[in-house]
């Protein structure tokens, strides 16, 4: 189980969150057109996420991040997703989990930001260089950090899974490659 949520959700997430990283990983090492998928996939699913996360959590969601991807987007001439699938998460999941996915995706971006840098590739990174979820990260740890409890933490870890399965679903629909683990 682990000693904190941290660790719960990490090991209830692993698969899904491997899957996701190889399958995303695969865009960014690829072309232009790849990184546009990527920012693409990053678009479809947060914005619904970021929706139900404003309705659940008003004083502790994280920062918005479809501002920069729409900018990114725009910079590459790909026009911003006119639909999004609705994100699917049971009514008694605990909005701490999806803040974790989400604020947990700012480190994956600071290694692909750091790959793209040292290939000394120019494409838009407002949304891999965006420090506000770094900084909400920092703020959330203590929260994902504390002690284990079998009672609290099924419902975080359900916001965790159901939002590794909307990303995975959204690159799936966008045409991420299908990977194997």
């Amino acid at each position: 189980m682990g000693r904190t949520t941290r660790d719960y959700l990490r090991v209830g997430t692993a698969e899904a969150h491997d899957t996701l990283d190889v399958r995303l990983g695969a865009l960014v090492e690829g072309d232009e057109s790849n990184y546009a998928r990527f920012l693409d996939i990053q678009y479809r699913a947060r914005v619904n996420i970021e929706s139900w996360l404003s309705e659940r959590c008003a004083d502790t969601p994280p920062p918005r991040q479809t501002d920069v991807i729409a900018r990114d987007l725009a910079e590459l001439g790909v026009p911003i997703p006119s639909h999004s699938p609705a994100f699917d998460v049971s009514a008694d999941s605990d909005p701490l989990g999806t803040c974790w996915v989400l604020a947990g995706s700012s480190l994956g971006n600071r290694a692909i930001l750091a790959r793209l840098v040292k290939a000394e590739i120019q494409w838009p990174v407002a949304f891999l260089s965006d420090r506000r979820v770094v900084e909400y990260w920092q703020r959330l740890r203590p929260f994902i950090e504390r002690p284990h409890s079998p009672v609290d933490d099924p419902p975080v870890l359900a916001a965790a899974q159901a939002s590794f399965a909307h990303f995975n679903a959204v690159a799936s629909q966008v045409g991420a490659p299908e990977t194997t683990i």
